[in-house]
């Protein structure tokens, strides 16, 4: 029998992602946070200002911390803890 191309090897996985495409509050705090921390660092370094590297540092750990608040807020990509892949079952949204 010839082949018609509908055959897969894969199972879909059970639900579709969220709609939001990622683009949240707590995203959008991380992003713009290490972008400004990066930023800061780098111009330190080239300055040679120990003060700026610093504080870019600290820009950068606040903001990590800050994203993982507001994820654990709701603010973050929703996260569906139920129905759970069993043994040998990819977990497509981990």
């Amino acid at each position: 029998m010839a082949h018609d191309g509908t055959r897969r090897d894969y199972d879909l996985p059970p639900k579709a992602p969220a709609h939001n495409e990622g683009k949240t509050v707590a995203g959008w705090v991380m992003f713009w946070g290490v972008s400004l921390g990066a930023i800061l660092t780098a111009l330190g370094l080239v300055l040679w200002q120990m003060g700026l590297i610093v504080a870019g540092v600290a820009v950068l750990v606040l903001t990590v911390v800050a994203s993982i608040v507001l994820s654990a807020l709701g603010h973050g990509q929703p996260r569906d803890r139920t129905g759970r892949p069993g043994a040998g079952q990819p977990d497509w949204y981990a």
